[in-house]
């Protein structure tokens, strides 16, 4: 069969060409200016494949090609559709370029330029059409937007002309940039989703570049009365924002924004299904991590707020601050990340953490024992059961709480860990691990997958003059139809 080179296959290996000859190109890049989109699209993205493997080529050449394509009404006029979808595609590479021209101070073009790149990014903000097409979900569409691209470049080539500046002053950010972000703090002006995003993940880049701006625009930025938008901010905010700022955090609790992410069941809200999704997939680090952006975002608020604790800006006691209310909050799947983040750490346990288990156990008793859905709390109460490893002993307010939680113990991971934790607490208070084990058994809770530990319990109870106790576990266990105690109760009858 005869090959016919496709149009595809073509532009794919002119692609392949320019990357490795960028230069040849660059230079003389006048011819292509009349050529079609979906060409001028492969040869920009020759360009930022060679940028991206460190190959050099001519930027003010690019840039002035770029800005003479984008300042002529011909070039929009002619809306080429391919199969790349004309302008759109041919936007993203550009801002793709420009983000890859300034992330990096190493690896840069030079800082004469910018002046050029802003003028390219004003028009493509301009042009970039709103997509309505379904988003699959935040993260991901964020970067795989035109718009959303094109908000990331303007950002980048903010942060670099601030260094390039280096600019002392308040004001960091370039004047035009901070006047076209007011203007879209408007969300009747600008209404996508990838603006929201970009600012909630960008904001301790903002706040870098002005903080009064943020400041006095913080309620503008996350903007409550506005569900949608304020929750597309907030959840770029905790997906991006990186570690804990101080400033950050404090700006957003004096106008109450965690609150109303801690109250209004922010990260399971499906605020709108062109949003969150169920499953979607989080690109962190490059590796792909198939979690909910729902639990990501839950884990870093618990985080944020746990943070603010120890870092002194709130007290369990303070009925106000962001840590009584978590701990107090009605929404079980926070209570449970909080109460996760405890015991994943158990096998080293951080002081810090150490010293806020029994205040946070306290306070989560308190306030679950006066739950009148308890049902609702169940999953909660469960997983607060393994806290009996946190502990360095079981005394007569500990029993109390366990004695509560261990009513709900679910499913079999939480039963096989918990039996395996309470065993080296047998050795040290029987009394109070015979009378939790019972209190289980009554609730017609049987633990059973680890029968190691379980008959180890047993073996303590009987050895340290718990016999009462050690045969009524036995006989509750042989009732119920498990047989793998007998030996031992038989051993134990003389």
């Amino acid at each position: 069969g005869s090959s016919v080179l496709t149009e595809d296959g073509l532009a794919e290996t002119l692609e392949e060409y320019i990357a490795l000859n960028p230069q040849r190109f660059a230079n003389d890049l006048y011819p292509f200016q009349s050529v079609r989109n979906s060409y001028q699209y492969w040869i920009l993205r020759g360009l930022l494949k060679a940028w991206d493997d460190k190959r050099e080529f001519d930027w003010a050449k690019l840039l002035d090609f770029i800005h003479q394509l984008v300042s002529s009404e011909r070039f929009w006029a002619e809306h080429h559709k391919t199969r790349y979808g004309g302008h759109s595609e041919w936007i993203f590479t550009v801002a793709k370029l420009i983000e890859s021209g300034t992330r990096d101070d190493t690896h840069a073009f030079d800082s004469q330029l910018l002046p050029l790149a802003e003028k390219i990014l004003l028009v493509l903000v301009e042009r970039v059409e709103l997509d309505p097409s379904t988003i699959q979900d935040l993260p991901t569409a964020m970067v795989n937007s035109d718009r959303g691209r094109v908000f990331l470049a303007i950002v980048n080539y903010a942060l670099r002309f601030a260094r390039v500046n280096e600019m002392e002053q308040e004001n960091r950010w370039p004047q035009v940039i901070r006047e076209d972000f007011t203007k879209r703090l408007d969300r009747n002006f600008e209404p996508s989703f990838e603006f929201s995003f970009a600012l909630g993940a960008c904001l301790p880049n903002l706040l870098y570049f002005d903080k009064e701006w943020v400041t006095t625009n913080i309620n503008r930025i996350f903007p409550q009365q506005d569900e949608y938008h304020w929750h597309v901010t907030f959840s770029g905010y905790l997906l991006y924002s990186g570690q804990l700022h101080e400033s950050v955090y404090s700006i957003l609790k004096k106008h109450g924004h965690y609150q109303k992410a801690i109250t209004s069941d922010f990260c399971s809200q499906q605020i709108d299904a062109r949003v969150l999704p169920q499953t979607p997939v989080v690109y962190l680090d490059s590796q792909q991590i198939d979690v909910t952006v729902e639990r990501v975002v839950r884990k870093k608020l618990v985080s944020d707020i746990y943070l603010g604790w120890v870092e002194g800006f709130e007290t369990l006691a303070d009925e106000t601050s962001l840590i009584y209310q978590l701990v107090n909050s009605e929404n079980p799947s926070l209570l449970s990340t909080l109460i996760h983040s405890f015991w994943n750490k158990r096998d080293d346990l951080p002081e810090e953490m150490r010293v806020r288990v029994i205040p946070t156990w306290r306070a989560l008793y308190e306030s679950l024992s006066q739950k009148d859905d308890i049902g609702k709390y169940e999953e909660v109460l469960s997983k607060l059961s393994g806290w009996v490893a946190l502990v360095d002993e079981i005394d007569a307010e500990v029993l109390k709480w366990l004695k509560m939680s261990t009513q709900y113990i679910r499913g079999l991971t939480d039963s096989a860990f918990f039996v395996e934790e309470l065993l080296p607490h047998a050795r040290k208070t029987p009394r109070e691990v015979g009378e939790i084990y019972l209190g289980m058994l009554m609730h017609n809770i049987y633990p059973y997958h680890d029968q190691e530990h379980i008959q180890e319990i047993v073996r303590v109870l009987y050895s340290t003059g718990y016999k009462e106790v050690a045969d009524r576990i036995c006989n509750l266990y042989g009732e119920a139809g498990f047989d793998f105690l007998r030996s031992l109760y038989n051993e134990n009858q003389n």
